[in-house]
Order: C-alpha cells, then sequence, then structure tokens
C-alpha cells in the first residue's frame, strides 16, 4: 500500500471516494455518524443564509479554521497523533474525511448562535463558546473512539491520559480552539468597528478582514493556552492531564458567570417559530449519539484504513515541548505491547507486516455497557439542557426572526 501511495498522482492524494455499501457492511455506525454530520452541517448552514449578516462570515470562518487546524495536525509530527476512520469522501492523502470539515460548523458555528442568544457580555461568549463545543463534542469524542471512528498514538505523551480512552486533551483542544476563534472573531470586530455591535454587520471588507484574521489566528490562541496552562502543569510538574483540564474549566465557568450575571435580557421577545436550524440540528446532534450507545456493537465493527504506522517496539522519536523539554513518543505501533484496548486483531487472519499504515483493525466490546449508557444520557441531558434553554433565553443579536414584544407594564 505505502508503494501505490507513493506512485499516485496529485488528485488521487487529494480525494478519494469510498462506497457508503462498504462502509455500512463493515463500519454501520461510522456511515450513520457521518450522515449525521452532513445534515446537522447543512442546517448551520441554512441557518447562517438565513439570518445573515456577521453569521454568514461566521459560517465560513469556521470552515476554514477548521481546514487549517487539520492540516497543521497531519503536517507537524509532533501533533500528528491520530488517524480518521475511512469516509465517503476523503482528503489528503485519506486523512480527512468530509464529514470532519463539516464538525467544525456543527460544534463551533452551533455554540457560537447558542451563546449568541443567551445575552452575556462579549468577553465571556468566547470562554461560553468553548464550554459549549465541549458539551457537544462529548459524546462524540466517547463514543468515536469506541467505535473506532478515528484511532490515537499509542504512546504519544500529550494524550497519554485518557476518559474512556479520549485523551483529556481533547476536550483541552476543543474548548481553548473554539475560545481562541470567537475572541479573535468578536474582538477583531470591536477593534475595527467599534461602534458597532457584537453581531452587527460592519461590511463587506470588515467582516472578511475578520473571518480571514479568526480562520487564522484562532489557532495559535488555543496553542498559547496550551503553552501557558497545559505544558507547565503537565510537562514541568507532571500534573495529571485531567487536572489541567478541570483548571481550564473551572477559570472558563468563572468567566462565563461573571459575564452572564452582568448581561442584557431586558427584552422581551417572541419567536415566529419555535423550532429553528439551530434548535432542530441540536435536537438531532444529540438524539444520534443517544441511539448509538443503546445500539452500538463495536465487536463487530472491521475498519480498515490509514491507522499508526506498524514497526519495531524500541524506534522512539522526539516530542518538542514549549519550554525546551524534549520527551519522547514511539514511532511506530508495536503490536507486542500497545494499549488501546478500543481495538484488537482478532476479526483477521494475521497481524498488520511491520512498515504497515493501511490495515484493518477490529473494535472490542463494550466493557461495562450500562456505564457508558449512563455517562452519554447524562452528557446528552446536560448539552441538550444548556444549548435549548439559551436558544429560548433570548432574541439573536440584530436579526429580524426574533419580534420584541412591547412592554406595556405601566411605569410607577
Amino acid at each position: 500500500m505505502a508503494g501505490n501511495a507513493d506512485n499516485q498522482n496529485f488528485w488521487d492524494w487529494f480525494v478519494a471516494f469510498r462506497s457508503p455499501a462498504e462502509i455500512k457492511k463493515n463500519h454501520p455506525e461510522f456511515l450513520m455518524c457521518e450522515l449525521c454530520f452532513f445534515i446537522c452541517s447543512i442546517l448551520t448552514f441554512l441557518h447562517a443564509q438565513r439570518v445573515g449578516g456577521r453569521f454568514k462570515y461566521l459560517w465560513l470562518g469556521v470552515i476554514l479554521h477548521g481546514l487549517f487546524v487539520e492540516m497543521v495536525s497531519y503536517w507537524m509530527p509532533d501533533i500528528d497523533s491520530f488517524w480518521h476512520a475511512q469516509g465517503i469522501f476523503m482528503f489528503l492523502g485519506k486523512r480527512l474525511p468530509l464529514y470532519v470539515v463539516c464538525l467544525y460548523p456543527v460544534f463551533l458555528y452551533t455554540a457560537s448562535v447558542v451563546v449568541a442568544h443567551s445575552g452575556m457580555k462579549w468577553w465571556a461568549q468566547p470562554p461560553a463558546v468553548g464550554l459549549t463545543v465541549v458539551m457537544l463534542d462529548l459524546p462524540y469524542d466517547i463514543l468515536g473512539i469506541k467505535n473506532l471512528f478515528w484511532t490515537w498514538h499509542d504512546t504519544d505523551p500529550n494524550i497519554y491520559d485518557r476518559h474512556y480512552w479520549v485523551p483529556w486533551t481533547s476536550y483541552f483542544f476543543h474548548a481553548t480552539f473554539a475560545c481562541g476563534f470567537t475572541a479573535v472573531f468578536q474582538a477583531s470586530h470591536k477593534l475595527l468597528a467599534p461602534n458597532k455591535e457584537t453581531y452587527q454587520h460592519a461590511g463587506l471588507c470588515h467582516e472578511t478582514l475578520c473571518m480571514l484574521l479568526a480562520a487564522m489566528f484562532g489557532f495559535p490562541l488555543g496553542v498559547l493556552q496550551f503553552v501557558f496552562l497545559y505544558h507547565p502543569l503537565h510537562d514541568t510538574y507532571h500534573i495529571h492531564t485531567e487536572v489541567c483540564v478541570m483548571v481550564l474549566l473551572i477559570v472558563y465557568g468563572l468567566i462565563v458567570w461573571q459575564g452572564d450575571r452582568h448581561g442584557q435580557r431586558k427584552e422581551i421577545f417572541k419567536r415566529k417559530w419555535f423550532l429553528d436550524e439551530i434548535m432542530t440540528e441540536v435536537i438531532i446532534h444529540y438524539t444520534y449519539f443517544l441511539y448509538l450507545v443503546f445500539t452500538s456493537k463495536p465487536e463487530n465493527i472491521e475498519a480498515t484504513g490509514v491507522h499508526e504506522p506498524v514497526g519495531p517496539c524500541n524506534v522512539t522519536q522526539p516530542v518538542q515541548t514549549p519550554f525546551g523539554a524534549v520527551l519522547s513518543k514511539s514511532k511506530y505501533l508495536c503490536l507486542e505491547n500497545y494499549h488501546e484496548d478500543v481495538f484488537d486483531f482478532h476479526c483477521v487472519k494475521g497481524l498488520p507486516a511491520p512498515g504497515s499504515h493501511w490495515y484493518t483493525i477490529c473494535g472490542t466490546p463494550y466493557e461495562n455497557h450500562m456505564e457508558y449508557i449512563v455517562v452519554i444520557c447524562t452528557v446528552c441531558f446536560l448539552g441538550l439542557t444548556w444549548c435549548l434553554s439559551n436558544l429560548l433565553s433570548g432574541p439573536l443579536p440584530g436579526h429580524k426572526h426574533h419580534q420584541k414584544i412591547p412592554n406595556t407594564k405601566k411605569q410607577n
């Protein structure tokens, strides 16, 4: 397979198609995941087009941000630590599924709309968006790795601490990068158009510039939060990543609490309809993962695709840290001693050959299915309650699909 990859032309490398029938046969949970994200991303797009204004630029900026993050992740060896399952449409050497591009508006655009309805101060909205993205991501991360929607590097020190086989840094990433993107998108608008409200359109040139700045600098602003919070605690003081994540979430939570306490919800409003695109999308999103946790049988999954390269167990490579420390990780997956309990090779006749990076892995059963059901039901209930309560709490700033009701109370 490696030899074929070396001889392929640009278009074979850039885009590949896989039959949905093949995915349905060997990995039906993943096919349903792709379709769910396609539908949900279309709903976010329709919402952005209907509402207009800054939200159209927000949607496109989120897509550009997602592409930037994914490409950097594949091409930087220190952070190249995950491999997606093979979807219907794959890009960049079969590393990037189309549904992952759709995932960014489903998470980040949705979270931005949810928080925009809340009426909290603009400076509290970036961490609020980060927290909301984590709530949307939780069931996806927990069930995604269990159902082999992707796999993680086995020994990378930055993703070694796990929660239901999800690296704690995955939650840290989703929170900080969403916060970073939102901070740039809103702060640049405040600087370039100081007389405009947070989501008040400021013209084509201004909004295009804000969109591009957010797409480019959301990544480094997220990295800075890793540099100043995660890396000193984890790399220097050897503090478990769970603690780093909890510290981050507490800091974000305090900022959101302060911004929400002093927010503006003075307007009484009435919706023209109860279910708009974002409400529908949020309900579909959580309903899918509730369905998945009750019905999936990961032990029947056969996932063929790009995975961690197989090779000698004693070969390592350095992992640079921002403060000069050099950690290490195995360069190859050691078949004699790996610690990824979400997959094995029981469904294939033999182990992959040394040097392989395209091979088949097999899912494993839930160790305690009821525990997964309780966890996923809880996080889905939390996320659904948070999103719907904010979507119902106030109007989307400055847009006509909410009607203000004049205050008829008599003044004393």
